[in-house]
């Protein structure tokens, strides 16, 4: 392949790819690249070699697209990349984001080759979310190689972090350039998702006083009294979510996920830890609804003698985008076109997309290549049929959406 075709191809080229004697999209052929990159949180061990690989590729890709490429230090040697096509509308600009993180490798065989069976792209990464990233490049490719018609500025975050504390999208919004609304690149069955769930996951710890397990009345077992924590945040927490509803994201729940308590079978326990996952649903404010859990924990165990310490881990907005909102109007109009669902759909998962919203008001959606079933599992995969309709859904969309 001679320099000129390779610079065709990087730029988006609609032209299909010849590769193993079949032709594949541009897109697919992308995603499989990203795939063979190992680009695994470094939260997932020690073997994680997390984004800078993936992210020196993306970027080749992009500068050879004619795109501008800035990276954006999130920590040491993880860099969030900014990606822009400016047309001259920076009153108008849509921005698509996707994370370039995965999770660990798992027991997936060969997670790092691409394997296409029975119309199904496997390989680490492929569902979530490097289908939805190999779709966006090409699409802002695409829009690079014939930009006439654009009518907003166009801008790719391509982020790290989203496996683990989002701290990529976080770092995104301390850039100055105002953003019109955003697509947030997740798998959803190519529909729109405008509202999913957050969430506010916290820790309680009961103290207690070690001693020996021949003389417990010595000590005080604090695994005791958070069997009745456990058994209040159950029946009455827990209890009095029942009705409280989303009709696109379902109800509103609480799950205890992790108990810790004791050191050894011969030692009074003197420290207990539990850590709970309570997801809101939109409408619900997560610095609300920890504040009050948090009191009404802390009141209760007092009430009755326990020690204890309640601890925020992680609160996250939920993401409500009205269906009147102009991108959901552009969005439906663009998936009706394509014979996609046009209405707008509810998940119970959450996204960067509730920090885009949640932190700035960006009005955002979720949309992307393959189902949350497949995601992070030991078969991860995606229909190979939905990254072309993606990558075809970003560029129609990209083309007529006007802020």
């Amino acid at each position: 392949m001679g320099t000129e075709d390779r610079r065709r191809e990087a730029a988006g080229d609609r032209t299909l790819r010849r590769r193993g004697g079949a032709m594949k999209h541009p897109a697919v052929a992308l995603l499989e690249d990203l795939i063979r990159i190992q680009s695994v949180n470094p939260r997932y061990g020690e073997d994680a070699q997390g984004e800078m690989e993936l992210s020196r590729y993306i970027e080749r890709y992009c500068r050879e697209a004619g795109l501008s490429v800035t990276r954006q230090q999130v920590f040491e040697g993880r860099d969030n990349l900014i990606i822009e096509l400016k047309r001259g509308f920076p009153e108008s600009v849509l921005l698509f984001e996707a994370h370039m993180d995965t999770v660990s490798l798992g027991s997936m065989p060969d997670p790092l080759r691409p394997v296409v069976r029975d119309g199904r792209l496997y390989g680490r990464g492929a569902c979530d979310t490097k289908g939805s990233l190999a779709a966006m490049m090409y699409a802002l490719a695409e829009c690079a190689r014939n930009p006439d018609g654009l009518r907003s500025d166009l801008v790719l975050c391509a982020s790290v972090d989203e496996e683990h504390a989002f701290r990529g999208i976080l770092r995104f919004l301390e850039w100055e350039q105002p953003v019109s609304a955003a697509v947030v690149g997740e798998p959803t069955d190519l529909r729109i998702v405008s509202s999913h769930k957050g969430c506010v996951r916290f820790s309680v710890t009961t103290e207690g006083k070690a001693a020996h397990s021949s003389v417990p009345h010595e000590g005080e077992n604090a695994i005791v009294p958070m069997a009745s924590i456990v058994a209040y945040l159950e029946d009455e927490i827990k209890g009095r979510l029942r009705g409280l509803e989303d009709e696109l994201c379902g109800p509103a729940t609480l799950s205890i996920g992790t108990i810790r308590g004791g050191k050894a079978i011969n030692i009074v326990p003197e420290r207990c830890t539990i850590e709970v996952d309570r997801r809101i649903i939109p409408g619900e404010s997560p610095d609300r609804v920890m504040a009050g859990i948090e009191r009404e924990l802390l009141d209760w165990c007092s009430a009755r003698g326990i020690r204890c310490v309640v601890e925020p881990l992680l609160l996250d907005w939920a993401l409500h985008t009205p269906t009147e909102e102009l991108l959901v109007k552009r969005a439906s109009a663009s998936a009706a076109r394509l014979g996609l669902p046009a209405r707008s759909y509810g998940e119970t998962y959450g996204s960067d997309a509730s920090k885009l919203q949640g932190l700035k008001g960006i009005p955002s959606i979720v949309f992307g290549p393959g189902s949350i079933a497949q995601a992070h599992s030991s078969e991860e995969w995606v229909r190979v049929a939905d990254v072309e309709r993606a990558a075809a859904f970003y560029s129609d969309l990209a083309r007529t959406f006007r802020a």
